[in-house]
């Protein structure tokens, strides 16, 4: 895959030319402003998921493939006029010209590698979508990917089975299904709504995107984007892709879910992914939660008697929780409680209390 990379900061120009970094935060898409998304580790998804399987004691793998799909659809549906979706049904075109469009965009999102291998389209309940993907960025949120990509080309719902054929290589296979409607009912997005804010990033002179893009090191022709300095694998993704599935699995199973994300994502934090480096010095994390597009901190306040933390525009903000309190138990060595809250208009409020604290926390 030929990429052009800008020559300063080292990401590519497509990235930085479809989406937009704003002033409060958030990262949309150009030709879709009411679509989010978010740039973060994508190393924490697997682990996440298998902690909250596990204190749930019930699988959620067709929940997960379920919320990425519709995400993706609402993603892809940016790119695909009625034009292009008219010309495909009249089979005018075949739809992997698009697809494979789709293919090369989430390479270049650092979601791992998608090879068409075979597919077919008489539009009849015959049809199927084989792809070969290799290095997946997290392989439930790959496969949800693939089916969402011939929803949206062909206008039929989709369901995928997947095998892994080679050490990080899985064989995947979308055919048309009809989707439970339950889900069609709960599984639903909000439309993104900008609200103005202070940050600023500073601008990378060539392509105009993050300056600090420039610490994320894009390998193309392995679908995979590194941080330059933790060697941590990143992605860009809709947060459409997790809340739903909180937000469903709290509708089959109960209101005790938010807490058990957060306690998920506590246990991964505390195995030493994240770190008191990842949020030293509020200026630096400040930069850091925008650049991913997870909203604008005000305020942090970080001592051996707690944590007191406030962003606006927060999405993902079970994930930020829990991370905030894994972190603060590693610093200061004893068992926490939390206690967070959202409102309506995005602003998220956390507040971490330790069995014992008086020595102030260096930051």
């Amino acid at each position: 895959m030929d990429v052009n990379l800008c020559p300063e900061c080292g990401a590519p120009e497509h990235i930085t030319a479809q989406h937009l970094w704003l002033d409060n935060g958030d990262i949309i898409v150009k030709n879709k402003p009411e679509n989010r998304i978010v740039f973060i580790e994508s190393e924490n998804f697997e682990p996440l998921f298998q902690n909250m399987a596990r204190i749930i004691g019930a699988p959620i793998e067709h929940l997960v493939v379920s919320a990425s799909r519709r995400a993706y659809r609402s993603y892809f549906l940016a790119f695909v006029t009625d034009e292009i979706k008219k010309k495909i049904q009249n089979k005018e075109v075949h739809y992997t010209l698009i697809s494979d469009v789709f293919r090369d965009m989430g390479g270049l999102m650092g979601q791992g590698l998608y090879e068409d291998i075979d597919s077919r389209y008489e539009q009849d309940a015959e049809d199927y979508d084989i792809d070969l993907i290799k290095e997946p960025y997290y392989l439930l949120f790959n496969v949800g990917g693939q089916a969402a990509a011939i929803e949206a080309l062909t206008d039929r719902d989709q369901d995928v089975t997947y095998e892994e054929v080679a050490p990080d290589e899985y064989r995947s296979k979308v055919f048309p299904a009809p989707h439970a409607e339950g889900l069609k009912e709960r599984l639903q997005f909000v439309d993104y709504r900008h609200q103005p804010g202070d940050v600023e990033l500073e601008r990378c002179t060539a392509c105009g995107g993050p300056k600090a893009l420039s610490s994320y090191q894009w390998l193309p022709n392995r679908g995979v984007i590194f941080n330059r300095f933790t060697r941590r694998r990143m992605a860009f993704l809709g947060p459409q892709m997790l809340d739903p599935v909180f937000e469903e699995l709290e509708a089959e199973l109960g209101e005790t879910i938010p807490s058990v994300a957060v306690e998920a994502q506590r246990l991964f934090t505390r195995s030493g992914f994240y770190s008191l480096d990842d949020v030293s010095g509020e200026g630096d994390f400040r930069t850091q939660l925008a650049l991913r597009g997870l909203g604008n901190l005000k305020e942090i306040d970080l001592t051996r008697k707690g944590v007191r933390m406030t962003i606006d525009n927060a999405v993902l903000p079970l994930l930020v929780v829990g991370m905030m309190q894994g972190v603060f138990e590693m610093a200061v060595n004893v068992e926490s409680s939390v206690d967070w809250e959202l409102s309506d208009a995005g602003r998220l409020q956390v507040e971490i209390s330790p069995q014992d604290a008086h020595e102030k926390v260096k930051v």
